[in-house]
């Protein structure tokens, strides 16, 4: 069945505006098309309309499976659609932004064991695929690397606070942590993330902004928060530690 949807598209092209604007259109297409399809629609119409593979937000909600059947979405998100990238702040041209701020952000985790756990995961996948030159794919990379961390970029700016606070680490850098937790279990890599002012404890419920929700990355970012909180020995997550107890005690 075909659908009429009206789209709000952001535009912005760094080379060459100084502030973002919006765009109106309505797009006719079958409900049992893709996300993907409705998007080349958008390319037919709006001449190098720019996305990438990160994926974007509609109503303010990440999106990133360009798989998902547009009756899908019309349930969860209605006719009307704001479309964004995932922070307005870092586009350079509609919704594609600059990664780079994020893959700085991770730099400090290289110390404990980042590059370790990209290339494990990268051979991990390697393994499954049949292709011959398989063996002549160098994965020491950093390119490589940074493809898998880049898997967690529609995490990186899901929620508010992580757009509006560039020192906020956010909830992709606690779940990589997390992994890197689960993996060598040291003290060192709990005190990445225990910081009060930006870190752990300032966390947002991520399925909240995830379409379709998912609730084990909350699940995973909640367990790390606990342990942080009775094992960490940073002395502000110490002297909160003992504040709340006496609370409780009083």
């Amino acid at each position: 069945m075909e659908k009429k949807i009206k789209l709000e598209l952001f535009r912005f092209d760094i080379k060459t505006d100084y502030l973002p604007y919006f765009a109106k259109l309505l797009v006719k297409i079958d409900s049992q098309k893709s996300l993907l399809d409705l998007l080349k629609i958008v390319q037919k119409n709006v001449l190098e309309y720019g996305y990438n593979a990160y994926g974007f937000k509609i109503n303010g909600v990440v999106v990133f499976d360009f798989g998902l059947k547009i009756e899908d979405l019309i349930k969860n998100f209605g006719l009307e659609w704001k479309i964004e990238p995932l922070n307005p702040h870092l586009a350079i041209k509609d919704l594609m932004i600059n990664v780079e701020p994020f893959l700085q952000k991770l730099e400090s985790l290289k110390q404990v064991g980042l590059d370790e756990l990209a290339q494990d995961e990268v051979q991990s996948v390697l393994k499954d695929m049949e292709f011959r030159g398989l063996e002549a794919l160098d994965i020491e990379t950093q390119d490589i690397k940074n493809v898998f961390l880049l898997s967690f970029l529609p995490f990186a700016y899901a929620t508010p606070l992580s757009v509006e606070n560039s020192e906020y680490l956010g909830e992709a850098y606690f779940i990589l942590v997390a992994s890197l937790y689960a993996k060598h279990k040291t003290p060192k890599i709990l005190e990445t993330i225990c910081k009060l002012e930006n870190g752990i404890f300032n966390a947002q419920n991520l399925q909240t902004y995830l379409f379709p929700p998912n609730a084990k990355f909350d699940k995973c970012i909640n367990e790390l928060k606990m342990i942080a909180f009775e094992m960490s020995e940073n002395s502000q997550v110490q002297a909160l530690k003992s504040k709340l107890i006496k609370k409780v005690n009083s």
